[in-house]
């Protein structure tokens, strides 16, 4: 398997940047260990140490786009204010320069794209602490900075190149502290952990779940299940599971057509979570979603209700599954908008 790292140069002052030292020292073939049945896994890691600037933001990116292929990449920058590890789950669509690149560029208050934030569709929660050789966090505030700019182009093209299967190959962003904190040991013992868990996240293969985040005015769609349904009378988001051959987009818009008549626009993936049931695996990809026809009214066939949850909203539901989880996720999202 065959798995990008990247980098960062030194910027802002730094005489040293802790991921080029702890990157740049795992290129080549290494034996890891599945996390699940700790068999070994034959990994060649490509490094590439970027630099501090919209090139660099934008190379990974670009490599996609021209037919570089990885089974996961794992960017690693550094976070000088962390005192452990900090594995980012969302890339924010903004870029807030709170000093300039390596380049001199210096942009306040602008988007990225302008179609919104983006998430991995990796469950990072149901990653194992005890095989991470130090206490880490997990985040959804990856900054404003080339850190974020670089995790949200990546996350970008690789929605956009020919899919080879529900989703494509995963990536995260990983934010180092400082080598005052963590010693470049560690710091390689955490990439090598990271790698293995986006390798092989989950026990055995999971079903591929889509959920629709159908965003509108501040808001997102909920539909509660009917009685004769499994779940009965629980809140959820939305969605079905991929039938074979279908990506993401393909199976959320056949999904809303027939479980709510609505057309929907598929954007790209918030976020993943994954669940137990029967003791079959099922892994749920909330997918950001836009309304084709905005006068539409949904038809309920597997629902009996439905309602416009807002952004700002403190009130209770009962949740199917770990839909609750994902409700909580997107209302920081958008309170963070």
């Amino acid at each position: 398997m065959r798995v990008l790292v990247t980098g960062f140069e030194p910027f802002g002052g730094h005489e040293t940047n802790i991921s080029q030292l702890v990157v740049s020292r795992m290129v080549g073939a290494r034996t890891l260990a599945c996390p699940q049945t700790n068999a070994p896994l034959q990994v060649s890691v490509e490094v590439d140490v970027l630099p501090v600037d919209s090139t660099g933001a934008q190379r990974t990116a670009g490599r996609l786009r021209m037919g570089e292929r990885w089974d996961a990449i794992l960017h690693v920058g550094l976070c000088d204010s962390c005192e452990v590890p900090r594995i980012e789950r969302l890339a924010q669509d903004q870029l807030n320069m709170r000093m300039p690149d390596n380049a001199g560029r210096l942009v306040v208050g602008a988007t990225l794209d302008g179609e919104g934030d983006r998430g991995c569709w990796v469950d990072t929660t149901v990653w194992n602490p005890a095989l991470f050789p130090t206490a880490y966090t997990l985040s959804t505030d990856a900054g404003a900075y080339i850190c974020n700019e670089t995790y949200h182009a990546t996350l970008k093209a690789l929605c956009e190149v020919e899919p080879h299967g529900p989703l494509p190959p995963p990536s995260i962003f990983l934010h180092l502290p400082s080598e005052k904190h963590i010693s470049l040991e560690d710091g390689e013992a955490f990439v090598n952990a990271c790698i293995v868990h986006l390798l092989r996240p989950y026990h055995g293969e999971p079903v591929h779940v889509v959920a629709a985040a159908v965003l509108h005015d501040g808001g997102y769609l909920v539909a509660r299940r009917s009685p004769e349904e499994a779940d009965a009378g629980q809140w959820e988001f939305p969605g079905g599971k991929c039938d074979s051959g279908e990506d993401w987009s393909e199976a959320i818009a056949r999904e809303l057509q027939e479980e709510l008549s609505i057309e929907v626009s598929p954007r790209h993936p918030l976020g993943s979570w994954y669940r137990q049931r029967d003791g079959d695996g099922f892994v749920i990809h909330l997918i950001a979603c836009g309304l084709v026809d905005l006068d539409g009214t949904p038809s309920l066939t597997v629902h009996d209700a439905s309602m416009w949850r807002s952004g700002s909203s403190s009130s209770s539901l009962s949740w199917a599954g770990r839909d609750g989880e994902m409700d909580a996720f997107l209302q920081d999202c958008i309170k963070s908008t």
